[in-house]
């Protein structure tokens, strides 16, 4: 059964709850803008969840046997399908942190008999701010890894990452130092906006609107559809002007592009014409060649 069952809970402002989502904690807040869905399951006894985050099908789990099993999700992370972050120990994550699918975070390890010598292991994990661990990535308790890092695919973090590198492998070797951030200089901030703006250019093809955007020396965009003008400042993050539904489906784009700018709502965007007259027939039209 879906639902959210605690003995203290806060819930901010615009959070979206999907209809699979189970949670069951002593404690449990969740920050103003956040999305959790997908068949996310959380258990634990204490959960911190800040602003602005997105978990799909996530599963947070600590032991009953554990005792004070604590996990905190700090603001504006994204976390994907089949996830697993085990917090039998404490599990820190900062900000802008990018989980992929397939991910385990474990805090605890252990099945065998330790009088036959067999380990027993239990470490919190503490995990930065602007950091992306990309698919099928495994964490190992006791790691803290820094700020400002990308994580391989199928790699096994099985030690500490410093701040700013590129780290890969089983086991898992810094692979470059140094790396991030990056100050780009204003010609390659140019080219990452006027890409940026092609793709919507051909995705709002597809789309029931149109919509004219400038770019202007200073970096700032102006977005307008529908007589509504909006401009987004890359630099700031800020917005001026009308956030209506067709600016907010840019935010959306300019967010899959690594462009985000974030308010007190969850993103959102408007589906493709092909998507919604495809949801119109979900259900309602058979094969023309099934014999049912």
């Amino acid at each position: 059964m879906s639902g959210i069952f605690a003995n203290k809970m806060i819930i901010g402002e615009n959070v979206l709850i999907g209809p699979d989502v189970e949670i069951i904690c002593d404690k449990i807040s969740i920050g103003t803008g956040t999305v959790i869905m997908g068949q996310t399951k959380i258990q634990c006894k204490e959960c911190i969840i800040g602003k602005n985050n997105f978990l799909n099908g996530v599963w947070i789990e600590g032991s009953l046997n554990a005792g004070n099993t604590k996990i905190v999700i700090r603001d504006k992370n994204l976390i994907l399908q089949n996830t697993r972050l085990n917090c039998n120990a404490s599990l820190e994550i900062g900000s802008d942190v990018n989980i992929g699918q397939n991910v385990s975070v474990w805090t605890h390890a252990s099945s065998m008999e330790v009088f036959n010598g067999y380990p027993f292991t239990k470490a919190p994990v503490k995990i930065g701010s602007h950091i992306w661990i990309t698919a099928g990535t495994t964490i190992l308790p006791g790691i803290e890894i820094g700020s400002h890092v990308i994580i391989g695919n199928l790699s096994v973090v099985n030690r500490d990452i410093p701040d700013g590198c590129f780290a890969a492998g089983s086991p898992v070797k810094i692979i470059k130092k140094g790396v991030f951030p990056k100050n780009l200089k204003p010609q390659e901030k140019k080219k990452i906006l006027q890409e940026s703006i092609n793709e919507y250019m051909e995705l709002l093809k597809l789309k029931p609107f149109s919509a004219k955007i400038e770019i202007f020396d200073d970096f700032t965009i102006r977005f307008i559809a529908e007589g509504k003008e909006t401009i987004f400042d890359p630099l700031t993050k800020e917005i001026k002007g009308e956030l209506t539904d067709y600016s907010e489906d840019f935010r959306d784009f300019l967010r899959y592009r690594g462009i985000k700018f974030f308010t007190d709502e969850p993103f959102k965007s408007i589906p493709p014409t092909w998507y919604t007259k495809a949801k119109k027939i979900q259900g309602g039209v058979k094969n023309e060649n099934s014999s049912n």
